[in-house]
């Protein structure tokens, strides 16, 4: 197999809603949404 499966690549990842709590005692929803993948090193 020397093709690679461009499915099989990571392009993006998805962020599900969530609540997140803030030191200063602050909620903040945060919205589903997609974010760049981590820098592959």
């Amino acid at each position: 197999m020397t093709e690679h499966n461009p499915r099989s690549v990571i392009t993006r990842v998805f962020v599900p809603a969530h609540v997140r709590d803030l030191p200063s005692g602050d909620r903040v929803t945060v919205p589903g949404h997609y974010k760049a993948p981590p820098p592959r090193r």
